[in-house]
């Protein structure tokens, strides 16, 4: 499924008026405000209508109605339309391939749904909300969950000193060893921060090398299909057939249209220039008047010759009836002669008929073979299969000076040779990290708080004071019970066996994002997750707030791309990060999702004021 075209009039977030033109890949969508425009949840509202008017919620304020429409391509190949009026009536409308022309499907709210899901591809409401649709809400520090039967510590009459060792344990020692520890530590942590961002640093030239031989290496296999593709494509040379053949499929309908006059033709000249009566003469030896005048005739001769006297005369009656019957006799060859004349006038038209029906036959043979080597049924679609080489032809030249340029390219060539030598620079940073108590160094800023807290201690103090009351730690619900219960919807498994699927590279996200801190995620079988650290094991729910966002992105991000692979469904970011990544992660964020956009479509909101994403589109919403 693909989003082709978001348009939107009067809708909140948005510029008063908008159409613009989606396309797959990673685009970004530029909103008119600081706060990115609510574009996840204005598809919910669109795709997954209530039926009581509930997308009034996205009309801009002030506006007396809005109106907000979608254009999508189908998992059925068709071009969809969703188009709304907010707060009021909508429908959804197919393109009518004949016409051209949108036909309104439906009206009904659950009707529409339940098209989108069968036809169109959406998946249940709850599965799009909560895994392709990614925002700040979601986050599991958005919904706190406070420790039950938790109270307030009483307050301390006076601020007692305290401290922490290194992994937050209390300290025995006198507040001025603990300082002196605490700066070692510090000194130690800064040496290992400086050592994290190296190892961040050759982590991400590995990563834009890997990235850049992998796209070498798909070019090349695109290349490689590209020109195997024209050398399968049919063509006259390829198929046997004459190089005119395009040319004489297209006139075989006016070929036999002029074969037809042309037999009319010869049929009316034939029924002109033949006398068929002529072609049948009787037989003179049939002729009962031919026969009755000759014998007469050598009768009356014979009683001449054998009568005596007057009779003899007789003889002379012989030579009328002879004359006569002979007469007949020159008739019938003159018949005869006739005939003969007609036959060959007729033998000639039969040549002319036969030459052209076997001038037409062979024509008609050379194109029936075309269509049965191509299996086609019409000269359009014939044409069609003959196009597709020189179709093919543009993108097989583009894609070979596409190669051509990274072929020239010495980097390139020398890709292997410099991630091998990245590899083992990790290696040895990763050493060197992990070799620093043990893998774990708190963060500089916690130290430098603890410090400033315990000279604080050590300080004279200037005045008695009351402690403010505080609460509890706050704690969250591990998220990942009801993510994954989606996700084993969505890939019609069990838990057990889609983590399998999902783990490793999970844990690549979430390493790569939380700087290291964490090597490894485990999964209960009631789909609780633990974060795996060098020494300790720390449960989702007990994790800082910020790590276990990022553990949380990590997994979702892992199962949209999992799932990518198989079935394309748009992904809707609206970006509210920020707080949870920091600025130096936000290109490796970005990188993350350009990546997912080479497996399905992401769309990335972010306000006006924020960083502009590296995509491969950017439009203004």
């Amino acid at each position: 499924m693909l989003l082709l075209e978001l348009a939107a009039q009067a809708v909140k977030g948005f510029s008063p008026s908008v159409r613009v033109a989606l396309k797959p890949g990673y685009i970004g969508l530029k909103s008119p405000t600081d706060i990115p425009a609510p574009l996840g949840g204005l598809v919910l509202s669109l795709a997954y209508p209530d039926g009581r008017g509930g997308e009034s919620a996205f009309l801009a304020p002030g506006a007396k109605g809005g109106r907000a429409g979608l254009s999508i391509q189908g998992n059925d190949q068709a071009l969809w339309r969703l188009v709304r009026d907010l707060g009021g009536a909508g429908g959804l409308h197919k393109l009518n391939p004949r016409t051209n022309q949108y036909d309104v499907i439906t009206q009904d709210a659950s009707e529409l749904a339940q098209v989108l899901r069968a036809s169109v591809g959406f998946p249940a409401r709850a599965t799009y909300e909560q895994i392709f649709t990614f925002l700040g809400a979601h986050l599991p520090t958005r919904r706190p969950k406070q420790p039950k039967g938790a109270a307030a510590k009483p307050a301390q009459k006076k601020l007692q000193p305290s401290a922490f060792d290194a992994f937050g344990g209390a300290s025995n020692g006198a507040p001025e060893e603990r300082i002196a520890q605490l700066e070692t530590e510090l000194a130690r942590a800064r040496e290992a921060a400086e050592v994290q961002f190296r190892m961040d640093g050759v982590q991400a030239d590995i990563y834009a090398a890997e990235s850049r031989l992998k796209a070498y290496s798909e070019l090349k296999d695109k290349v490689q299909a590209a020109r195997q593709e024209v050398a399968n494509a049919p063509s006259p040379q390829t198929l046997g057939l004459p190089d005119d053949i395009l040319e004489r499929v297209k006139r075989s309908q006016s070929d036999k249209k002029r074969r037809d006059e042309a037999l009319a033709r010869l049929q009316s000249e034939r029924e002109a220039g033949v006398d068929e009566g002529a072609l049948s003469v009787p037989a003179l030896h049939r002729d009962r008047r031919f026969w009755a005048l000759l014998v007469g005739g050598l009768v009356l001769l014979v009683l001449g010759g054998v009568l005596e006297g007057n009779a003899r005369w007789l003889a002379l009656l012989s030579i009328p009836a002879v004359t006569v019957a002979a007469l007949f006799a020159l008739r019938f060859i003159e018949s005869l002669q006739r005939r003969s004349r007609e036959l060959a006038k007729l033998e000639v038209f039969t040549l002319r008929e036969k030459k052209l029906q076997d001038e037409f036959q062979l024509s008609a043979s050379i194109v029936q073979t075309a269509f049965d080597k191509t299996e086609t049924m019409n000269a359009d679609d014939f044409a069609a299969v003959l196009a597709r080489r020189e179709q093919l032809l543009p993108q097989v030249a583009a894609l070979e000076l596409e190669l051509a340029d990274f072929d020239s390219d010495h980097e390139v060539v020398e890709l292997p040779v410099k991630i091998a030598e990245l590899k083992v620079e990790l290696d040895e940073t990763n050493r060197k990290l992990q070799s620093m108590s043990g893998g774990y160094v708190r963060e500089v800023p916690e130290i430098e708080r603890e410090l400033a807290r315990l000279r604080e201690t050590i300080a004279p103090p200037q005045e008695e004071f009351s402690a403010v009351a505080t609460g509890p730690t706050e704690t969250f619900d591990d998220p990942m019970p009801a993510l994954l219960l989606l996700a084993t919807d969505l890939f019609a498994t069990d838990v057990p066996t889609l983590w399998g699927v999902l783990r490793d590279r999970s844990v690549q996200y979430f390493k790569a994002l939380s700087d290291q801190r964490y090597h490894g995620i485990d999964l209960s079988s009631d789909g609780r997750a633990t974060a795996v650290a060098p020494g300790r094991s720390v449960p989702a729910g007990e994790l800082p707030g910020r790590d276990l966002d990022l553990l949380y992105l990590s997994v979702r991000l892992t199962v949209v791309e999992k799932y990518s692979a198989q079935n394309k469904l748009p992904v809707i970011i609206e970006d509210s990060f920020g707080t949870v990544i920091d600025v130096a992660k936000q290109n490796l964020l970005g990188r993350m999702l350009k990546h997912l956009g080479s497996l399905t479509q992401v769309l990335h909101v972010t306000g006006v004021s924020q960083a502009t994403p590296a995509a491969d589109l950017l439009v203004t919403v």
